[in-house]
């Protein structure tokens, strides 16, 4: 899922942006306040938008936004353009400092899994539900509750790149004790995670095809975005007969035993393979 989804062109979100941008102007400001500009938000009228998301590395800022929004004379006339009486203020200014403390638009840096286009610009209805019990109408509460735009993106759904930086750590030093065991046994090891990369960066040469990592088209990964496919698990399984050879002397790449990646489908409409 691209870090970026959101398309000005959209009908239910390109019309939303000039009330989205007046509303994050008033957090800007403190954002920018405190030396933090890169946690700005805004929203493009012409090009596509990155979602916003929860950053647990971030400093939580929430007291901050909300004191500030409380002590600013704007504030009470921003609740008017919201139909809001003043007296929802400190109500108001406790939701955004909540909601916004570690908050900001996400980067390429950022990997948000397949499973979040799912939420991407939906409402989250226990959310809304929550706004609808502070008091808030039912109108604000949905327009304060859509995943991504004004809600967050929470970090099951993104993975930062410090995240990233973890799973590689921990992949590098469990692939380390396997190639060990491995050796020392006297093992034939296939580099499944080398394989992964090499999918990943370029692709896989098979026989009339070319694999790679890329969704539907690179015809290595199922729809799930996880399992490979019939043709994908094809060419793996060369890689296990090529090291089979390698290790323990048989022959089943130079008898021509490796087995035809093109016999093994996609599970794709035909039109896709």
């Amino acid at each position: 899922v691209p870090y970026n989804p959101l398309d000005p062109s959209n009908p239910d979100f390109g019309p939303l942006i000039p009330t989205l941008n007046t509303v994050f102007a008033a957090i800007n400001q403190i954002f920018v306040a405190i030396g933090q500009p890169e946690r700005t938000i805004v929203f493009s009228e012409t090009e596509a938008s990155s979602v916003v998301i929860r950053d647990e590395n971030l400093a939580d800022i929430s007291t901050t936004i909300t004191s500030a929004l409380l002590a600013s004379p704007e504030f009470v006339l921003f609740l008017e353009q919201l139909g809001l009486p003043p007296q929802a203020a400190p109500l108001v200014a406790g939701l955004f400092g909540t909601t916004y403390g570690q908050a900001r638009q996400a980067n390429e840096l950022d990997l948000l899994l397949l499973a979040s286009s799912t939420v991407i610009g939906q409402v989250n209805m226990d959310r809304a539900n929550y706004l609808i019990s502070q008091g808030l109408s039912p109108a604000l509460a949905y327009q304060f509750s859509t995943e991504g735009v004004t809600l967050p993106l929470e970090d099951k759904w993104v993975l930062l790149p410090e995240e990233q930086n973890e799973i590689k750590v921990a992949t590098d030093a469990f692939n380390a004790v396997i190639e060990n065991m491995a050796t020392q046994a006297g093992l034939g090891l296939v580099d499944a995670n080398a394989l992964m990369t090499e999918l990943s960066q370029g692709g896989v040469d098979a026989g009339n095809y070319i694999l790679t990592s890329d969704l539907v088209l690179g015809g290595a990964f199922s729809l799930d975005g996880v399992h490979l496919t019939a043709r994908g698990y094809a060419a793996v399984a060369n890689e296990f007969l090529k090291e089979i050879d390698e290790t323990y002397g048989s022959n089943f790449e130079e008898a021509g035993e490796l087995v035809d990646v093109g016999e093994y489908p996609t599970n794709y409409n035909e039109g896709l393979r």
